[in-house]
């Protein structure tokens, strides 16, 4: 486990990620923090906090100054950002003016923290420096990547929170990441082994959550060394879910500090969807870009839905913080992601545009990524592009059956869409929800010529199609984070009519938000937290929460009324 760790450490950068590692770390040692990480002058102090030294038993205040990588000669003495410089800022400037009069009474003990190792050319500079400005009241010490192992082993990673079991579930995911078609089985059994207990205390609590940021950032970590993003997507995705639903099944949800942990996770996933995007999005532009990763085109058709629906997910949570940015009326906060989550949306617009399977769903089921990519579209205020692509899909329906005989399957089967991309069966038009979530989205976009196109799929072009939707049941709320919610589970509205009118329409739909709309009343909603609600879809395959467009109806009908 310490080699592990170790490897992790080593890959951190010094800002956002050593050092909130490192504010972990005190935490889990029961020191009291003072000043966190934050940008600007702090006169070399990364960190502060107060704590019993566990080398002598006496409280002191520790001084962080957190660097990345070696101490070497250069980033010893080089400029005035060297930590000579540094240090002797701490000692002439934070202590004298910076401290409390009741923290200037306790002993200071100045740490220098790196994910490296003091060099043999500098030690000796080092230890004449140390020696020369050590005091009764001053002392130093360094901490690289050696020492945060060791203390992380013993602190937070604990014999009991961490045992044997969890290592070597670690250990194979690690081994096993790089493999393209890995399913992070290892992986996700382990946090779900971390989140099985619910414990009383406070410290507990937490520890565990840290332990789930903490093994996600290290799947994060390989897979940017391995330079192969997606397996930490989805294992954030799977973190995300998990934490929530630790959170609501130990009625958590109230308790700021459970909050702020699960924000920090939040947070973390955020930061690997944006890192994603910024890292592909160059490929977006370029025609059929994601096909040279596709051994044919099934695959590149299933591999461009894949994507649609991550692209959407990573835009949505920009939304997501959008939101949180703008209810605590930081409006220039919210701002920065409301522009960050247009970029990704103008980016999945592109990638649509480039990739033409995007026009062509080969499942229903695909009617997930659709909800997604149209939701992001519209809170983007994408609507040209979102309108074309729905005109697209609809116009696809009809000419891949007429050309290939195709209609999208409703039941998913691999094998079933080989033979019938093969010709040696035939593909039967029984149902489909994607061509009702069409139409509502033309609701949506407030668009009726549109939806009097997407009508004359079930009306004129397939009049034995049986549309559906579905709606989830109240007892469901405990299991959206945990499984496919909708795969046996909810309830069905078959048989359904796009009606002409489309005013009739939408006041059925209204109607049934009332009579089958319980997850209102879900915790992700009455939380405002409806990314977990997207997240779920995507990453379990399971179908949209009807909610999440048609109360964007409801409010124009209730506005007209």
């Amino acid at each position: 486990m310490r080699f592990l760790l170790s490897e992790y450490i080593n890959l951190l950068k010094e800002d956002n990620e050593l050092d909130v590692l490192l504010t972990d770390l005190l935490v889990g040692m029961k020191f009291t923090t003072i000043s966190k990480p934050m940008k600007g002058r702090q006169f070399g102090v990364d960190i502060s906090a107060v704590g019993i030294d566990p080398e002598d038993s006496i409280k002191k205040v520790f001084l962080f100054a957190v660097k990345q990588g070696n101490l070497t000669r250069t980033t010893w003495d080089g400029d005035v950002n060297a930590i000579r410089s540094t240090l002797n800022q701490i000692k002439d400037t934070f202590i004298p003016t910076s401290l409390t009069n009741r923290l200037k009474k306790l002993p200071k003990k100045i740490i220098v923290c790196t994910n490296g190792v003091i060099n043999q050319n500098v030690l000796v500079d080092w230890t004449q420096y140390i020696d020369q400005n050590t005091t009764d009241a001053v002392e130093y010490d360094f901490w690289g990547t050696g020492e945060i192992t060791a203390m992380l082993d013993d602190y937070l990673v604990s014999e009991k929170l961490f045992p044997q079991e969890y290592q070597s579930l670690l250990r194979k995911s690690l081994a096993f990441l790089d493999l393209p078609d890995y399913d992070l089985s290892h992986f996700y059994t382990l946090i779900q082994k971390i989140l099985d207990k619910q414990p009383k205390q406070k410290r507990q609590i937490l520890k565990k959550l840290r332990l789930v940021r903490l093994c996600l950032n290290i799947i994060y970590k390989w897979s940017q060394d391995n330079n192969n993003l997606k397996p930490s997507i989805y294992a954030s995705e799977r973190c995300l879910l998990l934490s929530w639903h630790f959170m609501q099944e130990g009625n958590h949800l109230e308790k700021n500090f459970v909050r702020q942990e699960f924000y920090k996770i939040h947070s973390l996933k955020r930061n690997i969807g944006v890192y994603y995007f910024n890292k592909v999005a160059k490929h977006y532009k370029t025609e059929h870009s994601i096909y040279k990763y596709s051994r044919n085109s099934l695959e590149y058709s299933l591999n461009v839905w894949e994507e649609i629906g991550i692209i959407a997910t990573i835009g949505l949570t920009e939304i997501q913080e959008f939101r949180i940015h703008y209810r605590e009326g930081n409006e220039e906060h919210a701002q920065t992601y409301y522009q960050s989550a247009l970029s990704i949306s103008n980016g999945l617009c592109l990638f649509i545009k480039n990739n033409p399977p995007s026009k062509y769903p080969e499942y229903d089921v695909h009617s997930i990524e659709i909800a997604l990519a149209l939701n992001l579209m519209n809170f983007t205020r994408n609507f040209n592009p979102a309108k074309k692509w729905i005109s697209e899909m609809t116009l696809g329906f009809n000419n891949r059956y007429k050309i290939n005989k195709f209609f999208p399957l409703f039941r998913k089967s691999y094998d079933k869409l080989v033979d019938i991309h093969n010709g040696d069966e035939e593909c039967e038009i029984q149902s489909s929800m994607i061509v009702l979530i069409l139409a509502e989205y033309t609701l949506v976009l407030k668009d009726e010529d549109l939806y009097q196109f997407v009508r004359k799929i079930p009306t004129e072009l397939f009049p034995d199609l049986n549309l559906q939707i579905w709606f989830p049941l109240e007892e469901m709320e405990n299991k959206i984070c945990v499984q496919d919610y909708s795969r046996g589970e909810g309830t069905l509205k078959h048989s359904v009519t796009l009606y002409e009118n489309v005013e009739e329409y939408k006041k059925e739909m209204v109607s049934e938000m009332e009579l089958f709309g319980p997850e209102k009343d879900f915790k992700i909603f009455k939380h405002s937290f409806d990314i977990v609600a997207h997240v779920a879809s995507r990453h379990y395959k399971s179908q949209p929460f009807p909610l999440t467009w048609r109360v964007l109806m409801k409010q124009e009908v209730s506005t007209k009324e």
